[in-house]
């Protein structure tokens, strides 16, 4: 679905050359949950702004279905790949309701006719676990799990084929992070979505990715299935992360690397 081919970025920081990326390559097949992992500056969200055409690339291309993706995109390739943000007031105007907010992709990409995007909302919200009269409500009144939801509803409103996740519940305390991430899951299954899961959370990935990459530096470290990388992990880095994972059990100790 998406392949990343040669992929390199540098930025100039105070007349110092950072690389934030040096020759990525991947692959990521329809309907995966594909998870980039690393710690902060790795180069994560770098990848993901370029995905996105936020960023252009030094270097290299991006295909979409075999067709080349651009920084300067049309309004259809747009709508096809969404972001869901760590902060999800990134996304929600503290001014407009959730209406207003929610029906702005639905407008833009003309999704719904005009007499049917109160509808179309409530649809929405009810995906994301919110009842009908959160739609008349701001963020400001919305704790951080429900604002979380509102933004991805705000996501699937466009009716995406691909989601890319950046750190979306590390904001979140550890009871309404599994309520989300159950959710998302559910969400994924219900749309045969594709999703693209940035973290640095190792825990958060072995419970909801079938593939993932390990970056350091702007480099891939590791890749391949998530059970064969967290039980077989060859680079020494990832090791590491691996071992940094918190534990209860003796047992999830023992399944650690040496």
């Amino acid at each position: 679905m998406i392949e990343i081919n040669n992929i390199s970025k540098k930025f100039i920081i105070k007349n110092i050359v950072v690389e934030a990326l040096q020759d990525i390559n991947l692959i990521i097949e329809e309907k995966d949950c594909f998870a980039i992992v690393g710690e902060s500056g790795s180069g994560k969200t770098t990848l993901a702004n370029i995905m996105l055409g936020i960023y252009q690339q030094d270097e290299g291309d991006i295909l979409f279905e075999k067709k080349q993706l651009h920084r300067k995109r049309s309004l259809y390739q747009r709508k096809l790949i969404q972001y869901v943000q760590q902060n999800p007031m990134s996304t929600l105007n503290p001014k407009k309701t959730i209406l207003k907010t929610i029906s702005l992709p639905l407008k833009i990409h003309n999704i719904v006719n005009k007499n049917q995007i109160n509808e179309r909302v409530k649809k929405l919200l009810s995906y994301v676990g919110l009842d009908p009269e959160f739609m008349v409500r701001y963020p400001d009144t919305l704790s951080g799990g429900q604002k979380q939801r509102v933004a991805i509803a705000r996501a699937l409103a466009s009716e995406p084929r691909v989601l890319i996740l950046d750190e979306p519940t590390s904001a979140l305390d550890v009871i309404v992070q599994s309520k989300v991430l159950n959710l998302l899951l559910k969400i994924k299954e219900e749309f045969n979505l594709t999703y693209i899961f940035i973290t640095h959370d190792l825990s958060v990935v072995r419970n909801i990715a079938n593939k993932v990459i390990v970056m350091n530096k702007g480099k891939i470290e590791e890749s391949g299935n998530t059970k064969d990388v967290f039980l077989n992990p060859k680079s020494n880095y990832t090791k590491e992360l691996i071992k940094a994972i918190p534990t209860v059990l003796e047992k999830e100790d023992a399944l650690k690397p040496k």
